[in-house]
């Protein structure tokens, strides 16, 4: 049976779908587990780009090459200043920590009487 909107298969849509769940599931456990251990730090935006991929990937099994093609492209339209800004956003961050963190070893090391909180 085909699905009146689509014309697409309701079977393949319904098995699709399905395999999206089980990803999504497997996905987020393992995004979990990253940030659990500390190894999701600063790739954020990469583990999005991920999720997306999978999801183009599939949807690529219902609407076909060419349209998920033209997916993609307004993906990289959307997706590249998003990226661009939390790989600055991360690697700013980190640079101000280093800067805090050499000021307050230069305070310590003017004044040894000085505990560090």
């Amino acid at each position: 049976m085909t699905g009146e909107l689509t014309g697409i298969d309701s079977g393949t849509i319904g098995a699709v779908a399905a395999i999206g769940l089980l990803f999504g599931i497997a996905y987020n456990t393992f995004v979990a587990w990253l940030n659990h251990t500390g190894r999701g730090e600063g790739y954020t935006a990469f583990l999005v780009v991920g999720g997306v991929l999978v999801t183009l990937a599939l949807a690529g099994l219902l609407i076909g090459l060419a349209h998920t093609l033209l997916v993609i492209l307004i993906f990289i339209c959307t997706g590249l200043p998003m990226i661009a800004g939390d790989v600055y956003r991360y690697t700013e961050a980190r640079r101000q920590a280093r800067a805090d963190l050499a000021a307050t070893l230069r305070e310590v090391a003017n004044d040894p009487d000085q505990t560090v909180a």
